[in-house]
């Protein structure tokens, strides 16, 4: 049995173009010599293989729900879509019981979710197929409270957006835009919850900038330098704000950013802000946000069994997952399958992230510390540790070419100090990435910022340490040349791979429900 050291390089895709490219520009000593030194290969991390739609890019729910079961994961996107298809999604009986509330009290319904055609956590479609549910049950009063997106899409789309839901509603016949705000205030997920009052505020108490039209108040934002990710508080439809009585449907279907303001809409201890509570609310969520919410779920989870964590368990292996708060669900929740609560012989570290408006001006984030969380588990009994270092797609969100170089320099320097450590105590370990983003930083067709996820490949490198210790380096780092050759090579696997080949090294035998191939023989 070999003990594992998972290491995952969060939003650190592989791509052959030089322009825009954080990880070809970073100074990397530390992963070139890995790269020039250890098996490696390159595998695919989004569409098909990675359980999203054909060409859609990866995220980091389905990358680490992939990585952590062993199997592709069909994400909850196809399975809305499919639902909305064949029809059965109109006779769901959570939405069903939603509009049976409303009708009887003459009330309004709302539906709140990011409206962008970024595809990473909500659909248009799904909001149309809501329009058109409502319109078939006859309810009259429908209320879009639209999140602008910005951050899975260009910076400003929001414009164009409206005008395409806005004729939607004409041509199904009801519906209304009643408030607009972005998501940087309505789905935060690192306890801002002073950003969450001015979406709640918006929603229930009307409070924000007045506007006659919706457009209006998005070239308002935009005039004031405001992109649509961080667009400010948009009263449009004062009739539309939510009140005692009325419906509402959370039409996200990914959860981890709509987990606070349902908390806010739910908990009857709620402290984090003076909130207005409103009573005798139906609601309903298309998937679920979090374990044990009030609110009926349109969308339950699929139950998966023998994930890579259980299967440790089951081995009598001791785990520890580590991240940041902006990645601690990913390596707790998604990579244990949507379970919560961790395993009997499994630690979960959460190493606080830095609270700033923008990561670019902290690229480090807390990287340093979340490093010095894995030194300190590497010297304890653990057979499996898992880290996730969210440098690389939290500041490559920001956009910010230069604040990304940092971040990925930052990246390096402490996985080299941490291979330093895994040599002395025998590890074995993988280094992988669950998607792409920092690696396109700059459109290469309009040559704009781009600050959205990719469809570029992720490495895959396995380092046994015990065989071949690794040595520190210093430097600017090997040619980078190298990197771009590495990164033009076909794609050997897939994210669902990565378990089996986990509990191949470990001497552990993959459960049938594990899809995914022991990469370790083709590298």
């Amino acid at each position: 049995m070999k003990k594992v050291l998972f290491i995952i390089m969060d939003g650190w895709g592989l791509s052959p173009l030089k322009e825009g490219n954080a990880t070809y520009l970073a100074k990397t000593p530390n992963l070139d010599w890995v790269y020039d030194n250890y098996p490696k290969t390159s595998i695919s991390a989004s569409g098909l293989d990675a359980g999203v739609t054909p060409g859609e890019v990866g995220n980091s729910e389905v990358g680490h729900l992939n990585l952590g079961s062993g199997r592709v994961v069909w994400e909850n996107l196809p399975r809305i879509d499919q639902a909305i298809e064949k029809g059965s999604f109109f006779q769901n009986q959570s939405l069903l019981k939603v509009a049976e509330h409303v009708k009887a009290g003459d009330s309004s319904l709302h539906l709140v979710g990011l409206c962008s055609l970024g595809g990473v956590h909500s659909t248009l479609n799904h909001l149309y197929a809501l329009l058109k549910f409502a319109h078939d049950k006859e309810i009259e009063k429908v209320y879009i409270h639209m999140i602008t997106d910005g951050r899975d899409t260009a910076p400003q789309v929001a414009k164009d957006d409206v005008e395409q839901i806005k004729n939607k509603i004409s041509e199904i016949g009801v519906g209304k835009i009643a408030t607009i705000i972005g998501r940087f205030y309505a789905m935060d997920r690192d306890k801002h919850f002073e950003r969450i009052s001015k979406a709640y505020n918006l929603w229930v108490k009307g409070e924000g900038d007045k506007y006659s039209d919706p457009k209006e108040g998005i070239l308002a934002n935009y005039k004031a330098s405001a992109d649509d990710e961080k667009l400010g508080a948009c009263l449009i439809d004062e009739q539309g704000i939510i009140k005692a009585g009325d419906g509402i449907i959370f039409f996200n279907f990914r959860s981890d950013r709509m987990r606070q303001i349902l908390e806010t809409f739910e908990s009857d201890s709620f402290s984090e802000f003076q909130r207005q509570k409103v009573e005798n609310l139906s609601m309903v969520t298309m998937t679920s946000y979090f374990d044990n919410q009030l609110s009926p779920v349109i969308f339950p989870p699929l139950n998966m069994s023998n994930i890579l964590a259980d299967v440790i368990e089951d081995a009598g292996f001791s785990q520890c997952h580590i991240a940041e708060t902006e990645k601690y669900a990913h390596v707790t929740y998604f990579f244990n399958g949507g379970e919560e609560k961790p395993h009997k012989h499994e630690d979960q570290v959460l190493v606080p992230s830095p609270r700033v408006e923008s990561y670019a001006t902290v690229p480090g984030m807390s990287a340093a510390a979340v490093k010095d969380k894995v030194i300190e588990a590497l010297s304890k009994t653990y057979q499996f540790i898992l880290v996730n270092f969210a440098n690389g797609d939290m500041v490559g969100h920001t956009g910010n070419l230069e604040a990304t170089v940092a971040a990925v320099e930052a990246v390096d320097n402490c996985i080299g100090e941490i291979l330093t450590t895994a040599t002395s105590k025998e590890f074995t370990v993988i280094i992988t990435a669950d998607h792409g983003n920092c690696e396109v930083m700059i459109n290469p067709i309009d040559k704009k910022i781009n600050k959205e996820h990719t469809t570029s490949p992720v490495p895959f490198v396995l380092l046994d340490l015990a065989e071949r210790p690794f040595t520190p380096q210093g430097g600017t780092g090997f040619n980078h040349e190298t990197l771009l050759e590495y990164s033009s090579n076909p794609t050997t696997g897939i994210l669902a791979d990565v378990a089996p080949t986990i509990l191949s090294i470990m001497g552990v035998p993959k459960p049938e429900e594990m899809g995914g191939i022991d990469l370790s023989a083709l590298i």
